[in-house]
């Protein structure tokens, strides 16, 4: 039995000492929180995601508490005119993606973990170089601002600030907006929205490019006018959506290069402390969940420098793929030029008219990638 450490109770930390847990491992998480709770917000759980929750035994409590993402449906701001829709099924068939308060799924993570017997430390801001005398594997899982990654890579540590703001508001569902994912496209601004708690709520997550200034942490707020002034050029029932607003958190979005070092000594990095994404891809969490499997699994069979040479060639070569799908989306998301947008809005309407199951087939990779399956 390994006594393992897990830094952070987010999505990836949660996930990870469930897992080893229930495989019968000793697991402390340490959280500087004094809490385990998460603003509100919503998070898509797409399929190579939902499978670590399934290996979980969670499947029937993420379906009960999420919304199934029926297709996903691409826009124009104007008049919130389709240009593109894809049925998921296409690509997915009968498999999960599921669109969730990331409350809920916390609040279903963290339970999972307690019926697993793992042991809490909240309110404690750990050490990992003083964890790693202690435990036979450290896990960090402490988020975008990871203080762990500069043990592994002290010269590679400093946080990029990106060109893009981002806000997130939940409101009532009154528009009529479709069951999944909407990508609503405007020149340097999108508004992505998806329903949440049986459709009587609507997710808002709205990206503009800007000069930024400054790194906002996650619960600083805005005022609903301002939100409404920014994206004034918005049509559609996104209009009436975003005149609902009442609260919205603020924040600058902040990235950081893919580490050299992914571990160091018995100590690992998953999730946000060791990649960091910009949401144009919704694979945060999904990648989170994917790291946290493949290190259980690697530190109940191997010694730490298999384990970390074997953790390395598993997951880098498909994370650095997503890296640059992410930056291929903001860049077709945000286009300003007229004459770009136009080409680009023709060739998805002819998609979308002539050819609409292909549409689904760029995403192929991603989706139907079982980390569960992999001979580990």
């Amino acid at each position: 039995m390994l006594k393992v450490a897990v830094i952070g109770a987010g999505v990836s930390g949660l996930s990870v000492a469930s897992l080893l847990a229930a495989a019968g491992h000793y697991v402390s998480v340490f959280e500087k929180n004094k809490k385990i709770s998460e603003i509100g917000a919503g998070i898509q759980i797409s399929p190579n995601g939902f499978c670590v929750l399934k290996e979980l035994g969670l499947s029937e409590s993420i379906i009960k508490n999420s919304v199934h993402n029926s297709s996903i449906l691409i826009c124009d701001y104007n008049k919130g005119k389709k240009l593109l829709q894809f049925d998921q099924r296409s690509v997915l068939g009968n498999r999960n993606f599921r669109l969730m308060h990331r409350a809920d799924l916390i609040k279903i993570l963290y339970r999972s973990a307690l019926s697993n017997k793992v042991n809490f430390n909240l309110g404690y801001d750990a050490d990992a170089k003083l964890l790693s005398g202690q435990f036979s594997f450290v896990i960090a899982a402490d988020g975008v601002h990871s203080k762990t990654r500069a043990l592994a890579n002290p010269m590679q540590n400093k946080t990029r600030r990106s060109d893009y703001f981002a806000w997130r508001s939940i409101v009532p569902n009154k528009t009529s907006h479709h069951n999944g994912v909407r990508l609503t496209v405007a020149p340097n601004k999108h508004i992505v929205s998806y329903p949440l708690r049986d459709c009587d709520q609507l997710n808002l997550v709205l990206i503009q490019e800007a000069e930024n200034k400054q790194i906002f942490e996650w619960g600083m707020t805005e005022r609903p006018d301002e939100i409404k002034r920014l994206f004034s050029e918005f049509g559609g029932d996104l209009r009436e959506a975003l005149d609902s607003i009442e609260t919205v958190h603020k924040w600058g979005l902040s990235y950081h290069e893919v580490p050299i070092n992914w571990t160091t000594g018995n100590v690992f990095l998953i999730g946000d402390a060791l990649h960091p994404m910009l949401p144009f891809l919704a694979q945060g969490a999904n990648s989170a969940l994917e790291d946290a499997y493949v290190v259980a699994k690697l530190i109940t069979l191997l010694d730490p420098i298999e384990a970390a040479d074997k953790y390395l060639e598993i997951r880098k070569p498909r994370l650095l793929r997503l890296m640059k799908q992410i930056k291929n989306n903001a860049w077709k998301f945000h286009l300003e030029h007229s004459f770009f947008r136009t080409c680009t809005h023709s060739g998805l309407r002819f998609l979308d008219k002539s050819f609409p199951q292909s549409a689904s087939l760029p995403f192929r990779w991603l989706y139907n990638y079982d980390v569960t399956k992999l001979n580990i």
